[in-house]
């Protein structure tokens, strides 16, 4: 094992009472670095022999608050001193020049908050505002469980995150709130690995939540679609929500964010060609003609095909409250049909419906743009289970099963 020495000392100053910056000072095989630390403190301020903050016993307020906060921070930076060395100790070859600079570049954006901020911006940048928006959201839930205090990202250990699960759960937070929030995080911190901050931990999050429970499905009987589509509505307001409805189930599922951001520009021929704003994958879709008679409703609608967003240049919260509006008249629409309706329903329908009238489910998660197929398990609800219902009659009554296909599907 190298021998290298770290020691946290304050600079002299021949003022007497004069406050002075501390530093970091490292030693390896006689060379010397000195690394300049933010923190000012007089001389009776600091402890030398103990490498140590003196604080007053029982003196709250005033500096002796600050004096707690400045030893906080001093103990975070110099656990990712030692952080950074152990790291390169460990890769055989390393300078003290490098791990100064290694250090530097730790401090500099190694606090959470500013990780998190730095990263929501980048993926804003990208026009990723679902990933922008589920980082900050981990976050703001992370820091409400943490006070408002901040940490360092290496500080983040399997106690920590257990502490917060259980904080979560506490809350009455559902497992797959508290799944989301944790693979969030787990993602925040592969960021930071990438970007060579803290050192790669696997089985970091292996004692917490982060598998999604199978939850109620979404979709909705077929029926339930002819029955929208029958509908005589008077108002324009949810006329409009239910041509949005049944336009999604028409595209395939098409997610209400992608919907609302369709220009004439998507339309090339007899297709529409958008990217998913959510993964930034291309997909095209033939115009069926529903879809091209409820684009025609809105011809004069402005600089998108459905009148949703206004402006030529909307920002997420403008998409945000055209999602609350337009779930708030489903809402009004799915009393009218018998049933519950939201902007999902439409997607989780289009796909239920596809399997039950025999498409493989390797085209309906082409069709829907998901990654892996175990994606579109999620959408897919199986409505009809009357071949399972007559399995199941045949195993308890010991029928004769007459039907080969359900007699291959009870097997």
């Amino acid at each position: 094992m190298y021998n290298v020495s770290v020691k946290v000392k304050r600079r002299k100053s021949i003022e007497v009472g004069k406050r002075m910056p501390l530093y970091v000072q490292i030693i390896y095989r006689r060379e010397v670095r000195k690394m300049a630390l933010p923190y000012l403190l007089s001389e009776e301020e600091w402890d030398g022999a103990k490498e140590d903050i003196n604080i007053s016993g029982g003196m709250m307020g005033g500096r002796n608050e600050e004096l707690r906060v400045i030893r906080e921070q001093l103990v975070r930076d110099c656990r990712t001193v030692r952080s950074v060395i152990y790291s390169m100790e460990k890769k055989g070859a390393f300078t003290l020049d490098g791990i100064v600079a290694s250090c530097k570049e730790r401090f500099s954006v190694s606090c959470l908050v500013q990780y998190v901020e730095k990263l929501v911006g980048k993926f804003e940048e990208k026009d990723k505002p679902e990933t922008a928006r589920h980082y900050r959201s981990t976050l703001n839930s992370f820091m409400k469980y943490r006070g408002g205090v901040d940490l360092r990202l290496d500080e983040i250990d399997p106690f920590l995150l257990k502490e917060y699960e259980t904080y979560l759960f506490d809350s009455g937070i559902c497992a797959n709130s508290v799944s989301f929030y944790m693979r969030s995080f787990r993602a925040i911190r592969n960021h930071a690995v990438r970007d060579g901050l803290v050192e790669s931990y696997p089985g970091l999050f292996k004692d917490v939540t982060t598998r999604i429970e199978k939850t109620r499905k979404r979709a909705v009987h077929e029926e339930v679609i002819l029955s929208l589509v029958a509908l005589q509505l008077l108002s324009p307001e949810l006329l409009l929500a239910c041509d949005l409805f049944l336009f999604s189930y028409y595209a395939r599922g098409m997610s209400f964010v992608d919907i609302a951001h369709l220009t004439q520009k998507n339309i090339v021929g007899d297709r529409i060609v958008y990217i998913r704003r959510k993964t930034g994958q291309e997909l095209q879709i033939r115009l069926l003609p529903e879809m091209k008679k409820l684009i025609a409703r809105y011809k004069n609608a402005g600089p998108y095909l459905f009148p949703v967003l206004k402006g030529s240049y909307p920002n997420y919260l403008d998409y945000q409250s055209a999602l609350r509006l337009q779930n708030k008249r489903l809402k009004k629409l799915g009393k009218m049909v018998g049933v519950d309706l939201s902007t999902y329903v439409a997607r989780h329908t289009w796909a239920s419906v596809a399997a039950q009238k025999g498409v493989s489910e390797q085209l309906i998660s082409q069709g829907m743009g998901h990654d892996s197929v175990k994606t579109t398990h999620i959408y897919m609800a199986f409505l009809d289970t009357s071949q399972v219902d007559r399995a199941n009659e045949i195993v308890v009554h010991k029928r004769t099963c007459k039907s080969k296909p359900v007699c291959k599907s009870a097997l």
